[in-house]
């Protein structure tokens, strides 16, 4: 089924271009720390020790999660590459944050982490010849876990935004936009986004999605003398499917690839053809630090050797990249 793109005025697409990535759960105004606008820790955002999905060597870290070398099919070490990288990771590993809890980009599943951004973690460690260190976590653990040095890298899907790149650079890995789903039994199809009038939708508590719809409902629908977008909120993902599935909402809002994988896994859902909101997902490092550009460059060599778009075939990702890019304050949207 061919995708339609909502076409939405300049103003309101770089509105949703600095807002985080589509289901990427942020702050509250009043929760956010930081005047630079990034994501505070919370309770939640306590690490959680797994293995990987990868072939790899491991080994047990002071903090007792998982230390590899891995390998990955195809993958060989770019020596110049590795030498290019500060000494420090080259001695102690590359300690990575992976988001716990959103595929097919990264999760648990059965205490090992996978998903295509764990897939290129482990891919761009191969390349690279470094220890990577991964350590699952809460989403809004990651940013403030980079910047105060926590973690050196973060692969969890991130949207770029202003106020980020005040102090942490970005790694493109492909883009998607914001997709809807409903029950197959529904015949429910979104090809504009009028026709989000008057039903009900699942979001994930503190997305900004919310917020876009809430917007959206005012806009489309109640200035035009329809009924209003009911936008449910869930803590997480799954609980926002489950009250789709379980015919208590009748669609639910998230990323377009997210989306996708789940009608696979849930034969009883259905994807619309509506996305709206193209964004970039990236890996997120600290700003200034060279190893953004060693993480760039090893993407690059991906793409160039096909390993890249073996691993997003694999999972069924579209909107692949075709440059490794670094964006920055100064260069927020590199070509």
């Amino acid at each position: 089924m061919p995708i339609t793109k909502a076409r939405r005025s300049a103003g309101a697409a770089q509105a949703r271009r600095a807002a985080p990535r589509s289901m990427r759960p942020v702050a509250a105004a009043a929760a956010v720390a930081l005047a630079m606008g990034i994501a505070a820790c919370s309770s939640s955002g306590s690490s959680t020790s797994a293995t990987t999905g990868s072939s790899a060597t491991s080994t047990t870290s002071s903090s007792g999660t998982a230390a590899v070398v891995a390998t990955y099919p195809g993958v060989t070490e770019d020596t110049a590459l590795h030498n290019s990288t500060p000494a420090k990771y080259r001695t102690n590993g590359v300690q990575v944050a992976v988001f716990n809890d959103w595929p097919p980009d990264e999760f648990l599943q059965n205490g090992q982490l996978t998903g295509w951004s764990v897939d290129l973690a482990h891919a761009m460690a191969a390349v690279l010849n470094l220890k990577f260190t991964y350590n699952p976590t809460s989403f809004d653990a990651i940013l403030p876990g980079i910047q105060n040095g926590r973690f050196d890298a973060g692969f969890a899907s991130f949207g770029v935004t202003p106020q980020r790149l005040q102090v942490l650079s970005f790694i493109p890995e492909d883009s998607e936009g914001e997709g809807y789903a409903a029950l197959k039994s529904s015949n429910i199809n979104i090809t504009a986004l009028n026709q989000l009038c008057g039903r009900s939708v699942a979001v994930l508590t503190g997305a900004f999605d919310y917020e876009y719809l809430l917007g959206e409902s005012k806009t489309v629908c109640t200035s035009a003398g329809k009924p209003g977008i009911t936008l449910r909120q869930y803590t997480t993902q799954t609980a926002a499917d489950l009250a789709v599935i379980s015919g208590r909402v009748q669609l639910t809002a998230a990323g377009s690839v997210d989306l996708g994988y789940l009608v696979k896994q849930q034969p009883k859902m259905a994807l619309s053809t509506l996305v709206v909101n193209s964004v970039y997902n990236c890996i997120g490092v600290r700003k200034g630090d060279p190893l953004g550009t060693v993480l760039a460059d090893s993407l690059q060599q991906l793409i160039n050797d096909g390993v890249y778009q073996q691993i997003m075939t694999k999972w069924g990702v579209a909107g692949l990249v075709t440059k490794g890019l670094l964006a920055t304050q100064a260069n927020p949207d590199p070509k």
